[in-house]
């Protein structure tokens, strides 16, 4: 996998108190916008430091509007700012680009041919997909978006403190007593999938040009899936603990990258060489 890399990001910040929710940004607030833009620049920095022709696929998200709102911002931040710039050796296309398409297969067919007409152009492809793996519902909430009774205690057997609750997730392996949750390997396993699948599609339709595959999800199921990543298929707590690092912050990113011929795992500050 040179040719390569992948990012993922917990969603920004959700609307609370005085917070307001985004009116063009479903889920998110206005701080979470703002804070959802600062973190696309981090995107186009690592955009413009890829090889000439990379193509950068912002394409997956789970259910909850948050995720696809998040990844909108990034692709809308990142064009405002080649605009700006006055580039054209960045091309980014959003889905208003694709609005006079009718359906999905001529959508994505449009965008293909807009990769293979600019081979020595970098472009961005925000274009969101749901991806069950990076779900929430079924996994820590019911149909109608209310807690799970595991979550639910996880939770209050932590005084609600999500990074408490983590750490305590990963070493009860979803089961408090008789109530059953979901274990975190087999989430980080999930999750793997889901990016399997994002890469397949990703190589099927742009397969001759290097990427940067993104996506777009939630806490406590990224950050079991870093931990996966830094110790070879394992989760626990004590482990987590040795990474020295924290919770996922909002609009925090995990990255693999290729360096000096190496994959290299960056969660919060830390970098984590990936075995082969």
């Amino acid at each position: 996998m040179e040719n390569e890399q992948f990012f993922f990001t917990r969603h920004s910040k959700k609307p609370k108190g005085e917070d307001l929710e985004s009116s063009e940004f479903k889920g998110i607030s206005e701080k979470g916008v703002e804070l959802a833009r600062e973190r696309s620049k981090e995107m186009l920095d690592g955009l413009d430091k890829s090889e000439d022709g990379t193509v950068m696929l912002i394409g997956g998200a789970s259910e909850v509007p948050r995720t696809k709102a998040t990844a909108m911002v990034y692709g809308q931040e990142i064009k405002n700012i080649i605009t700006e710039q006055k580039r054209d050796d960045v091309l980014v296309f959003l889905p208003e680009d694709l609005a006079g398409i009718d359906g999905f297969t001529n959508k994505i067919n449009f965008l293909a041919q807009q990769v293979k007409a600019n081979p020595d152009k970098k472009i961005v492809l925000d274009f969101p997909l749901f991806l069950k793996e990076f779900s929430l519902k079924d996994r820590w909430t019911e149909a109608d978006g209310s807690l799970k009774s595991y979550t639910d205690e996880l939770l209050k057997r932590n005084n609600y403190n999500e990074e408490t609750a983590m750490r305590d997730w990963f070493e009860n392996r979803g089961r408090i007593g008789d109530l059953v949750g979901p274990n975190p390997k087999e989430v980080a396993e999930e999750q793997m999938k889901g990016i399997a699948r994002l890469r397949e599609f990703a190589k099927k339709h742009f397969s001759d040009r290097p990427l940067i595959i993104g996506s777009v999800g939630h806490s406590w199921n990224l950050d079991a899936l870093a931990v996966y990543l830094a110790n070879d298929g394992e989760i626990s707590k004590e482990l987590f603990e040795k990474m020295n690092s924290t919770l996922i912050e909002d609009a925090g990113m995990i990255k693999i990258e290729n360096k000096n011929g190496s994959q290299i795992l960056k969660y919060g500050n830390i970098d984590i060489p990936l075995e082969d």
